[in-house]
């Protein structure tokens, strides 16, 4: 009796006590599990979170072509843009193809960009943020511009073989090269014996060759968030922000992207994210794309206000007209931009102009004996284009002349890069009307539809030889060949009436 009188005393004292030990034995379970996650779990970049990664693109070669000084007068007067790969070659194998000159480089490290350049991986798959203008490239916007501006169905195909080839020509990591011996093309397109040396200086081309392929996209209407090649522009555009670098100079600022094509190159990369960013708003551009513009801030001279190939030299009007490109994207974009930039700039203009105040030339002179007095056609076509996004009013005097001037020599038959400049400054100038117009667009339409390849490996790109062609190759030419035949309705950034009428501000 006096055993069955204590069991009802006894048992809550066991059942505590069984209670305790369960739950001290969860709790040290618990912080095993916590301290053991701690130890496993890989240190996340200090900067930011998530980084993004490309496994064939190495750096090495890119910190070399840093060094690289005055490569040729004009190496890059054509520099290269045009990339993307079909959406047949969009799905890339599991184990991705290395070119001999890829599998030779060793394993890249991981790309660490600024905190101001970056600070989320970019184009979530959720993401549907829709930007302005895309309108105006595609759709019946498109083929209205076409019509009225003086495009026809025969340019729309060749821009569309344009943007194939240059998809067929995108390497398995999202970049694209100046040279095709070492990518998928394995040299079928090259005719140069410059680009089929694998110890060409061009070797080191992957952000010069993916900005120029990029852009003819852009110009179409084509962005990571939509369009035929949306996964091609998105491989593109996350591989030309990894190769991104930080400049090791005290006072530098925001991120270069320059290769062996120095700041042309990174003028291009600076045009493609601002550009890609007004497109569409995509909130993980913004800061990459700020972050180009500080480094042209940083890189302008501060005493002529222009730009050439390495950082705050004496500037020259080929370069120049790049970095105001691109810095009129970032207007239109909404990004900052220093004033005290602009005004520079404005100021190296001045001093570009020919002795009779006509023409631009390739550099200012160094004194009033030293000015000749004709300049350019290239060069007044860059001049033309970079005084009305500084402000000049398309009716002025200056600007009439030059459209004139340009549209009587005509389309060269191998400088695509003054066809490129002249077509922008007299459409600009005529507004894509009237009798001037006509005469140069039907002139350079034809001919750009003549000169296209048409069959087999070939089919969609662009070859003539020439004074630059042969330095930016293939490539370069196709890339200004399509964006050419985009001029009409390619309005924005670059394009359109309101990136004239739209002033930088004071």
């Amino acid at each position: 009796m006096e055993d069955q009188t204590n069991e009802p005393t006894q048992a809550p004292e066991r059942h505590l006590s069984d209670s305790l030990g369960w739950l001290t034995s969860v709790l040290l379970h618990s912080a095993i599990f916590i301290a053991l996650a701690f130890i496993t779990l890989p240190e996340l970049p200090e900067a930011f979170g998530p980084q993004l990664q490309i496994e064939t693109v190495s750096l090495e070669k890119i910190d070399e072509a840093l060094d690289i000084e005055d490569i040729a007068v004009e190496i890059s007067t054509d520099i290269a843009e045009l990339a993307a790969a079909d959406t047949a070659s969009v799905d890339a194998p599991s184990e991705p193809l290395m070119s001999e000159f890829e599998s030779a480089l060793s394993a890249p490290e991981p790309v660490s960009l600024s905190a101001d350049a970056m600070s989320a991986p970019i184009f979530s798959a959720s993401s549907s943020v829709i930007g302005e203008g895309v309108d105006g490239r595609s759709g019946n916007a498109r083929s209205t511009l076409v019509a009225s501006k003086g495009g026809s169905t025969a340019s729309e195909k060749a821009v569309a073989r344009g943007l194939r080839w240059i998809a067929n020509h995108q390497n398995p990591d999202g970049t694209w090269s100046l040279v095709h011996g070492l990518g998928p093309c394995q040299g079928r397109c090259d005719r140069s014996a410059e680009f089929s040396d694998p110890e060409s200086g061009f070797k080191s081309s992957l952000i010069s060759g993916t900005s120029l392929a990029l852009l003819p996209y852009l110009g179409a209407g084509e962005t990571h968030l939509s369009g035929e090649h949306k996964q091609v522009v998105a491989s593109g555009l996350r591989a030309l922000i990894l190769l991104g670098k930080q400049p090791n100079r005290e006072g530098s600022k925001g991120v270069s992207w320059r290769d062996s094509g120095n700041m042309y190159a990174h003028a291009i990369s600076a045009i493609v994210l601002t550009e890609a960013y007004g497109l569409t708003r995509d909130p993980d551009l913004r800061a990459p794309a700020q972050a180009a513009i500080e480094y042209i801030s940083y890189a302008q001279d501060p005493v002529g206000g222009g730009w050439r190939y390495n950082a705050q030299q004496l500037g020259d009007t080929s370069v120049t007209g790049w970095q105001i490109m691109a810095l009129k994207s970032a207007q239109l974009a909404e990004l900052r931009i220093p004033s005290r930039t602009t005004k520079r700039a404005s100021r190296f203009l001045d001093s570009a102009l020919s002795l009779d105040g006509k023409r631009f030339n390739y550099t200012p002179p160094k004194d009033e004996e030293d000015k000749p007095g004709n300049g350019t056609p290239s060069m007044t076509a860059v001049g033309m284009l970079c005084r009305m996004y500084m402000g000049m009013d398309k009716d002025d005097k200056f600007l009439l002349e030059g459209a004139k001037y340009l549209a009587e020599l005509g389309p060269q038959e191998d400088n695509y890069y003054q066809n490129y400049y002249a077509a922008q400054a007299i459409f600009h100038v005529t507004g894509g009307e009237g009798a001037l117009w006509r005469s140069w667009n039907e002139r350079m339409r034809e001919q750009l539809i003549a000169q296209q390849e048409t069959e087999g490996h070939l089919l969609g790109s662009w070859w003539e030889e020439g004074a630059h062609n042969d330095r930016g190759g293939r490539l370069y030419m196709t890339s200004l060949a399509t964006m050419t035949l985009e001029v009409y309705y390619r309005y924005l950034p670059l394009f359109q009436s309101a990136a004239i009428d739209t002033e930088f501000p004071d």
